[in-house]
């Protein structure tokens, strides 16, 4: 049964401090990019062709103004992605802003008894081309795949649905 659903930012509010550092042109230290990169938020993210290290050399490269050489098209996506938080910021606030106050208690007395689990932790942090996927008991979703609605920028949809009604079904579908 599920008892408790805790939201986790922490790769987020850490992102938004590197992005307004990159912006200020503040220099950023490797081991504060290093321990972003191995931190538990960002490890749903990685495989053969993205890892700890992937994250550490693009934020290195965007931080310092360098090219990112040879790309990986995760390294690439991932690299791009940053670059449209730190060209938009308007648009990241926009997308942060219903998350820091995602309220998805109700979903605690829809999930039923055969729930397996009794806490949940949906983990949000920025990866590549994923959409969210499930670890145990907990619920990682891409901040990259927040999309702001065209016609109402007030409304923030995943995969088409707005935030809240697909944090829910994921929840919902755990096993």
């Amino acid at each position: 049964m599920l008892k408790e659903i805790k939201i986790n930012t922490k790769a987020l509010e850490t992102m938004l401090f590197i992005w307004a550092s990159i912006k200020d042109r503040e220099k950023i230290h490797e081991r504060f990019l290093d321990e972003l990169a191995h931190s538990p938020e960002m490890g749903s993210a990685y495989d053969s062709e993205f890892n700890a290290s992937s994250v550490r050399t693009v934020l290195s490269a965007i931080s310092n103004r360098e090219r990112l050489n040879g790309p990986t098209k995760k390294e690439s996506r991932f690299w791009n992605y940053n670059m449209w938080m730190l060209e938009d910021p308007a648009m990241t606030q926009q997308m942060l802003t219903p998350i820091k106050t995602l309220n998805i208690d109700e979903v605690k007395e829809s999930a039923g008894a055969a729930f397996p689990y009794e806490t949940v932790e949906v983990v949000f942090y920025p990866g590549q081309f994923e959409t969210s996927q499930q670890k145990e008991n907990k619920l990682f979703i891409n901040f990259f795949s927040v999309k702001t609605d065209i016609v109402d920028p007030d409304t923030v949809l995943i995969s088409g649905k707005p935030l809240k009604d697909f944090v829910m079904d994921e929840i919902r579908s755990m096993k």
